[in-house]
């Protein structure tokens, strides 16, 4: 569609700048309760269809290691299991096990954990608390796409916006599962937006909001500490090209912002502390350097070290252990080819794959008409900032080493749904063959809620039309095979009267949690087996050199969306 012909309808509203180009609002959504029931109505829809999730699928492998984790965090008041995770989702997702009786069992590294979930012999009981757990961050999500887009583009377009968001089904996957993913979008998102307000009206109340929101955010998952500043620059770049000049009141706010943000980090790490010197050796070291190993200059700085804490040091340990396993990197599938690292394009690849085609449609609108306003007037910087934020996230994927699937930029969607709801509104608004634009609108969400429809329940095996028949061969790891098909493969085997199977599985489980019979795992390199084999997707496509033997065997069944099933005699 040509950007000559898209035109919104202008409104401009003179106390707040930044709702210039906000879309009317009439009818029920005008008064805070109609669309306050629009909201509320789109949540529960939308955690039915999460809910309903639980009991169909098992604990993805990444599950039981994050509710160990906060169960430490509860149980003992340490917290040191993978210390790259940040504590605070997996405390939320730990929180209905511990208080049903999950305890801490001494876990040295998170590939030992899966036991957690069935050590009360309930194991369905637990991981249904666990993933309760992820829901709230679901609701703060949704509730920031909806103010964040209320503020920009008036209330008709932000309850699109979350009518969007509620229905991708990439979100609605990862929060049916008791990960940290969509904890981080919930608080990320919150942070940014409340960084916009506070560049606006800098004071003591925003500041704070912004610095609370931050501490959250980085206490979720580190992630934030590259998105944060990434997505700031260009919004700060864009509101000093507006002319603003608050810099001084911004400045003396800052204080503020800092303060709580270390505050609200802190306290998610319970207060912890150590001295510096168990922190790190560098100031004894230096102290040798300069002034000797037997100096008295060389004691004393030891023994000021020694009573100089250091708060939250989980945290700078988890930065260390992050950028050591990104420098590593994990191995990677993309298109039938398989490496150690990854690709730059590979979160590009996967957001093309994974989001409806219809919001990638509007939201090109969307971006396109964003864009158009704020080149034309520079003081419309607020409207830009979703789509910068979008832009930077994807711009820092790039680099990275650990390409597991799209929900490592997953705050993406929230800006991809604002943009998408002002593309939407953009093409409802036109004058000129408003049929024809009204009926591309209708289309264009009525495409969406139907591929939403038909995801159910496979949300996190859902990919758009460019997925093919088998996406399998383009994108497996997390975006279609997270573990999570072992219920169905053990009711298969119940139904067909299987007494013994050999799997290749590229995760932990206790088979007994899950009803399965005898069962042998398959570990690379494994002889040939006979019998009954079962063979995950995830596994199948990252080691290939593993089980050579399987080529040319054809399927018996395949069962669910990632496992297949063979018969070897």
């Amino acid at each position: 569609m040509a950007a000559t012909e898209i035109r919104t309808l202008d409104v401009e509203v003179a106390e707040n700048p930044a709702k210039i180009g906000a879309t009317a609002s009439t009818g029920l959504l005008t008064r805070p309760a109609g669309w306050s029931i629009c909201l509320s109505l789109l949540l529960a829809v939308a955690m039915l269809r999460i809910v309903s999730t639980y009991h169909i699928f098992n604990a993805t492998i990444d599950e039981a290691s994050h509710i160990a984790g906060g169960i430490e965090w509860w149980d003992t008041g340490r917290y040191t299991l993978e210390t790259k995770h940040t504590p605070l989702a997996r405390v939320s997702v730990a929180l209905g096990p511990y208080l049903a009786g999950v305890r801490w069992m001494g876990f040295k590294k998170w590939q030992d954990t899966f036991p957690i979930l069935s050590s009360t012999g309930n194991y369905w009981h637990n991981l249904t608390l666990g993933r309760i757990g992820v829901l709230p961050y679901f609701i703060i999500a949704t509730l920031v796409v909806f103010f964040w887009t209320k503020r920009l583009f008036g209330v008709n377009a932000a309850v699109l916006a979350a009518a969007v968001f509620t229905q991708l089904p990439t979100i609605l996957a990862h929060s049916s599962v008791a990960t940290t993913d969509v904890a981080l979008t919930a608080m990320f998102c919150c942070s940014l937006y409340f960084f916009t307000l506070w560049l606006r009206d800098p004071s003591f109340r925003t500041a704070a909001q912004f610095g609370v929101a931050t501490g959250l955010a980085l206490s979720t998952k580190l992630s934030t500490v590259v998105f944060l500043p990434a997505c700031a620059a260009p919004i700060v770049v864009m509101y000093a090209m507006a002319g603003q000049r608050k810099w001084r009141a911004l400045l003396r706010s800052s204080a503020v912002v800092v303060l709580f943000a270390f505050l609200a980090l802190w306290a998610v790490y319970r207060l912890s502390h150590i001295p510096l010197t168990q922190a790190t050796g560098l100031p004894d070291r230096v102290a040798v350097k300069v002034f000797g190993r037997s100096s008295p200059t060389t004691q004393a700085i030891h023994a000021v070290a020694s009573h100089v804490p250091i708060p939250a040091p989980e945290f700078f340990d988890g930065i260390r252990n992050l950028r050591d396993q990104n420098h590593s990197g994990t191995r990677a599938y993309l298109f039938g080819r398989v490496r150690v690292g990854g690709w730059w394009y590979f979160f590009f690849s996967a957001l093309a794959l994974k989001t409806p085609i219809a919001v990638l449609l509007l939201a090109t609108v969307g971006s396109v008409v964003v864009l158009r306003r704020y080149w034309g007037n520079r003081e419309n910087w607020e409207i830009a900032a979703p789509f910068a934020a979008f832009a930077m996230i994807m711009l820092c994927s790039t680099p990275a080493r650990l390409d597991s699937g799209v929900r490592y930029v997953l705050p993406v969607f929230v800006f991809l749904s604002i943009l998408a709801a002002f593309g939407l509104t953009t093409l409802w608004n036109q004058d000129r063959h408003r049929i024809i634009w009204r009926t591309a609108s209708v289309v264009l969400f009525g495409w969406l809620t139907v591929s939403s429809a038909l995801a159910h329940p496979d949300y996190l095996a859902y990919f758009n039309e460019f997925g093919g028949n088998d996406p399998s061969h383009k994108i497996v790891v997390g975006d279609l095979d997270w573990g999570q098909d072992l219920t169905r493969l053990s009711t298969y085997m119940h139904e067909h009267s299987i007494q013994h199977v050999s799997i290749a599985y590229d995760g932990f489980f206790v088979p007994d949690s899950l009803g399965f019979p005898e069962t042998q795992l398959l570990e690379c390199g494994a002889a040939r087996p006979s019998g009954w084999v079962a063979m995950e997707l995830r596994k199948e496509r990252l080691y290939p050199e593993c089980y050579e033997w399987l080529a040319g065997q054809p399927a018996v069944a395949k069962v669910g969306k990632t496992m297949a099933l063979y018969y070897l005699r």
